[in-house]
């Protein structure tokens, strides 16, 4: 494995993996990664501080594609995902969470599509929900029809608002431009429940987005994992970023969207407590904390 100072060609895409206490997952979400049939790749791992050998992981692997930097101190989960990202060299950029995995050729999929379309800003496949143990959940999760296809800016953010949840998908379900994600400022941490939905519509201010009706990746869901939390503060949250949605007029958004809104809070709230509780009755593995 090539060190963190190792340097070469400019590679085509960065698969970014912040890990934090991640290393009961890491390897199969590595794996994942290096199986993908696509040339110019790099795998960047920030091990946040981990103290469950989640580098001894990483360093396992013997590939000149990998990239590991290793910090003593922890920060808050928005700076590793921002510091991380900033690792990146590629034209193209995926954030993978050390506990979810890449569907066979999904960044081959994503990539052809960016190339082929230069007014694209987003490249999104939808998502398998799996459990600790690999064994899938739900299938052909996010993206409904509204996102489907090319999307405009204004057709993805009022299919956001009309949702009340992330019709898009979590941070593993989208490949973007480095440059459009320098361009936007990269990763807000004032909302950090919504930090990846945030990051996806301001990345429509560059460009319009395809959504993909194939799996892309897989998102697991465990009792360790932050997304598992569903409590009061999400909600809020979320209506917050809703509401700084609806607040600005290039969102073009309508009045009807707002209050389709409404319901569909409450509706993406209950779907997502159930997800988690669903998970819970399945047979317990060893939990592990969700990146960070």
């Amino acid at each position: 494995m090539a060190p963190a100072s190792h340097e070469d060609r400019s590679p085509t895409v960065s698969v970014c993996v912040p890990v934090y206490q991640g290393g009961v997952y890491l390897e199969r979400a590595v794996r994942s990664v290096l199986d993908q049939d696509v040339d110019g790749l790099e795998l960047v791992v920030r091990d946040n501080g981990s103290t469950d050998g989640s580098a001894d992981v990483v360093r396992g692997f013997d590939d000149p594609r990998i990239r590991l930097e290793r910090a003593e101190d922890t920060v808050p989960l928005a700076e590793n995902w921002a510091h991380v990202v900033g690792l990146a060299r590629g034209e193209f950029v995926k954030l993978l969470c050390a506990d979810d995995m890449l569907a066979p050729g999904a960044l081959r999929t994503q990539l052809a599509a960016l190339r082929a379309d230069r007014s694209l800003a987003l490249a999104v496949g939808r998502t398998d929900m799996i459990d600790a143990d690999d064994r899938v959940l739900f299938r052909g999760r996010h993206l409904p029809r509204s996102v489907l296809g090319t999307r405009s800016a204004t057709d993805v953010s009022r299919a956001v608002v009309r949702h009340g949840g992330n019709p898009i998908g979590p941070p593993v379900a989208g490949t973007f431009r480095r440059a459009d994600f320098e361009a936007v400022g990269g990763f807000r941490d004032d909302l950090e429940f919504t930090m990846d939905l945030d990051l996806w519509v301001r990345l429509l201010a560059r460009g319009r987005m395809h959504g993909d009706r194939a799996t892309a990746a897989s998102f697991r869901v465990h009792p360790g994992s932050a997304s598992a939390a569903t409590s009061r503060e999400q909600l809020t949250t979320q209506r917050e970023f809703t509401r700084r949605l609806i607040a600005n007029p290039a969102a073009g958004i309508r009045r009807r969207d707002r209050v389709a809104g409404v319901v569909g809070s409450y509706a993406a709230m209950a779907r997502r407590r159930a997800l988690f509780l669903y998970s819970t009755v399945r047979r317990p593995a060893p939990t592990a904390v969700r990146t960070g």
